[in-house]
């Protein structure tokens, strides 16, 4: 609807009513204090007609409730206008308070800004509500009606009070009678006749009681004066409620050409939504088509998934007997280094022995030097005991038969020389045997003992390397360990992974319905921007 779209009394509440601003009005359509002005002068009205209307305010005083009443019961007498009435939120007699300060407000003699934003007001209230300008306006006759017998019932009074008995000949009654050819004069004096016997009765003489022409033309010419003062005000009046049907009808025309334009923006985003509908539907359906694919693809991750599971559980299982022999390995390990070093302590126990045997032996070759030197002395006695057995023997030669005992003798004794030569000669050849085999000895202890301290050596190293393979040993079972808790947090991910794709495939499964019915939705919103197009196009025709 416009800005200032107008409903029914239901829709406005005594605050809307209230936030209708008058100076704001009468700002919007130009009324400002010059524009005023103008309107006064081209329609007449000027500082007479506010001091008329002042000096009228005691009959608008007067008349102001029953003619209040007037007005209202000529509106409850008109079905719709009774209907407006019956829907408004103000009760009949906050109605009537409004329309008595209105009436009111004709006799107050201030016509300025202020009083021309009120009646700016009270046109874009009936405005708001829909109570158009056929109803405002024409409910103006109620008051035309109301003022004017109010004036002519003033007229009669004021009348009567400059009547006076005709019948006595004088001067005045000869002017009354002669003028009772006047339309006015006439009229005046049948009115006051009329009024005279209905309200004082005529005269004692039965005369008629009439006044002179020239107070029934002042009077009558102040009556219509005081009409026509009242009349201009109320033109003014009407013309400012006029002023604000238009404002609001130029605010519908604005409102009009704004919903055409709307209607065309709206046409145009109808057009893009066609088009991206169908875009929709074309990705709609490359969607479903890709989450097919997608669910072919994830039953089959799901198999290999399943597959690589068995396979991370069969690793797990391996890795744990890989740790166990691991285990078994670092005790192996730690045994042998056990065994090194009790083999490193024989070593050394072998060692000493050998050094004790080597000692030995050189006692062995000292004793056998020493052996070796008795050879000699029993070699050089020997050669003595031969010198002399071959000195006795050549003694016994000497001595002839005498000395064939001693020559026995000296040959015994050179036979034992002989014997003990060569006993000593064998001695010393087994003395040189045993100093060679001692000499052997010795360099094969001494061989051994190098091999023995290089046996040593490797031992050591052996049981160094032994100590890196433990720790090496006991690190790659650790290790092994973690890696078969890894693996079977890998395979019990490699579940959750195997039911995330399960739960994917499924999810796979609901887009391409979830697809399915954008595709549904999309074609029932194709139908339901076809329903808003022909809308708009029915609204805007409907506005046309």
């Amino acid at each position: 609807m416009a800005r200032h779209a107008r409903s029914d009394a239901a829709g406005v509440s005594d605050g809307e009513r209230r936030s209708v601003n008058g100076r704001q009005l009468t700002e919007e359509i130009g009324l400002d204090g010059e524009e005023i002005a103008w309107r006064k002068e081209f329609t007449g009205f000027d500082a007479r007609d506010a001091a008329r209307l002042e000096s009228m305010a005691p009959l608008f005083e007067e008349i102001a409730d029953d003619l209040v009443g007037a007005f209202y019961d000529h509106l409850r007498a008109d079905g719709a206008s009774a209907a407006y009435l019956e829907r408004s939120p103000q009760t009949i007699e906050m109605l009537e308070a409004n329309q008595r300060r209105y009436l009111l407000a004709l006799g107050r003699g201030e016509y300025d800004r202020t009083y021309f934003d009120r009646r700016a007001r009270v046109g874009k209230v009936h405005d708001v509500i829909n109570l158009g300008p056929k109803f405002y306006l024409g409910a103006y006759a109620i008051y035309y009606e109301g003022i004017l017998e109010a004036v002519e019932a003033d007229v009669v009074r004021r009348l009567e009070q400059r009547s006076f008995v005709a019948g006595d000949g004088d001067e005045a009654d000869d002017e009354a009678g002669t003028n009772a050819t006047d339309e006015a004069g006439t009229n005046a004096t049948a009115e006051v006749g009329t009024n005279a016997t209905n309200d004082a009765g005529d005269d004692a003489n039965g005369g008629a009681r009439v006044v002179s022409l020239e107070d029934a033309t002042e009077l009558v010419g102040s009556a219509t004066d005081d009409v026509l003062s009242a009349l201009r005000l109320l033109n003014l009046d009407q013309q400012i409620a006029m002023e604000t049907y238009i404002h609001s009808y130029a605010d519908v025309e604005d409102e009009l050409e704004r919903q055409r334009t709307v209607a065309a923006n709206v046409e145009r985003e109808l057009e893009t939504l066609r088009e991206r509908s169908a875009e929709v539907l074309e990705r709609a359906a490359a969607i479903d088509e890709a989450a097919d694919e997608q669910t072919s693809s994830m039953s089959e991750v799901a198999g290999e998934i399943s597959n690589i599971s068995a396979t991370v559980e069969e690793i797990a299982s391996q890795a744990e007997e890989v740790s166990a022999t691991s285990e078994r390995a670092e005790e192996i390990a730690s045994s042998t280094t056990t065994t090194a070093q009790e083999a490193i302590t024989k070593m050394v126990s072998v060692e000493n022995a050998a050094t004790e045997v080597s000692d030995d032996v050189e006692t062995l070759r000292e004793g056998v030097q020493r052996i070796d030197e008795i050879v000699e002395v029993i070699n050089t006695i020997a050669d003595q005991t031969n010198l002399l057995a071959l000195n006795a023997s050549i003694e016994a030669a000497t001595a002839g038969e005498a000395g064939d005992g001693f020559a026995v003798v000296a040959n015994e004794v050179k036979s034992l020389a002989e014997e003990s030569q060569q006993e000593a000669k064998n001695i010393e050849s087994m003395v040189a045997q045993i100093q060679a085999d001692t000499e052997t000895t010795v360099e094969s202890l001494e061989e051994a003992n190098e091999e023995i301290a290089d046996g040593v050596d490797l031992v050591e190293e052996t049981v160094d390397s032994l100590g890196r393979i433990e720790e090496s040993v006991g690190e790659a079972a650790e290790g092994i360990t973690q890696v078969a808790s890894a693996t079977d947090d890998q395979a019990a991910s490699t579940e959750e992974v195997a039911g995330m794709v399960d739960s994917t495939r499924d999810r796979a499964v609901d887009v391409s319905s979830a697809v399915e019915a954008v595709v549904d939705a999309s074609n029932e919103q194709d139908a339901v921007v076809e329903e808003i197009g022909a809308e708009v196009d029915r609204l805007t025709a409907d506005d046309d």
